[in-house]
């Protein structure tokens, strides 16, 4: 029975024992588990916040490249600009072709000014700055062979406008020559007088003429002159105009109007005569238009076929 008890004891000693280790054992594994999970938890928000910083870094840095990129294609565009301002400048004649190509380097300019920049934009703008620069020398070598063309143009037309001039100044020195040269064939052409003389004359019952200084006596004015010989002048029928002027200015006898270009001429007797190239003494008469001829001095011009004057004198009657 003792032995029994002692059993008895001993067992719920040990079940004692037992239950106290299990209830300690729990308490020390969770503050463990605790600080285990707060170190995971500050090692990932760690991680994430350097990760979203450097995230952050790389953008600023991302935006900052494609910012260096788009103002560098800023200025490639703004240089192709320029370029077509100089060739449009240079260009004498308007050339449309480079005023559109630079209105629309104008406008991608002014469109990557104002866009937000991300790299697949750029990538496009990149690859236009490629074909706008392919254009651009496309066309300034197209401009440039025309401005070479127009200028070996304009030398030649400065050459022919020379040579045209010269040919021009070569042809008036000519008509200049061959006026002057007309002008003294036909000055040597034109009749000249001398010996003119003028009388008052009476004609008698017998029909002979006498001459007198009275001017009651007289009934006609006689008018005589010599053509002289000329070997280049026109023969044939020739026209004489004599023109008799009294002591009140009046025109006397048919007192009639010629004119030839912007001479005109009051005649008194139209002289006609045949000329064979030498010389032939001419007369004609003058008659009083009323009961007598008025006493003073009288002046007599004789004018040519062209209206020149070619002799005149002054006579007396009492």
């Amino acid at each position: 029975m003792i032995n029994s008890e002692k059993f008895d004891n001993s067992s719920q000693k040990e079940e004692f024992t037992f239950e106290e280790g299990y209830g300690n054992e729990p308490r020390k594994g969770g503050g463990i588990v605790s600080k285990v999970l707060i170190g995971i938890l500050a090692i990932t928000t760690g991680f994430v916040g350097y990760h979203a910083y450097s995230l952050r870094e790389q953008k600023d840095k991302n935006e900052i490249e494609l910012n260096e990129q788009k103002e560098q294609i800023i200025k490639e565009l703004s240089a192709l600009k320029t370029s077509y301002d100089k060739a449009v400048e240079e260009n004498k004649t308007t050339n449309q072709e480079l005023i559109d190509a630079r209105n629309k380097v104008s406008m991608y300019i002014d469109s990557l000014k104002t866009m937000k920049v991300s790299m697949a934009a750029l990538t496009k703008y990149r690859n236009q700055v490629f074909t706008l620069t392919k254009e651009r020398e496309r066309l300034l070598a197209i401009n440039d062979s025309l401005r070479r063309s127009n200028a070996l143009i304009r030398q030649e037309r400065d050459s022919v406008a020379g040579a045209l001039q010269t040919t021009v100044s070569y042809a008036d020195s000519l008509v200049q020559q061959n006026t002057k040269l007309r002008q003294v064939v036909e000055s040597g052409e034109e009749l000249q007088i001398n010996k003119l003389t003028t009388e008052a004359v009476k004609e008698r019952s017998s029909g002979k003429l006498v001459g007198t200084s009275r001017s009651k006596a007289a009934d006609k004015i006689r008018v005589c002159f010599t053509v002289t010989a000329n070997r280049i002048a026109k023969s044939g029928t020739r026209y004489f105009y004599v023109q008799l002027v009294d002591p009140s200015g009046v025109t006397l006898g048919e007192n009639g109007t010629t004119s030839v270009g912007n001479n005109t001429v009051n005649y008194s007797v139209v002289t006609k005569f045949i000329y064979e190239n030498k010389n032939i003494d001419v007369c004609d008469f003058v008659a009083k238009s009323g009961d007598r001829f008025e006493k003073g001095t009288y002046k007599v011009v004789v004018f040519d076929d062209k209206l020149k004057s070619v002799g005149e004198t002054e006579f007396s009657l009492k």
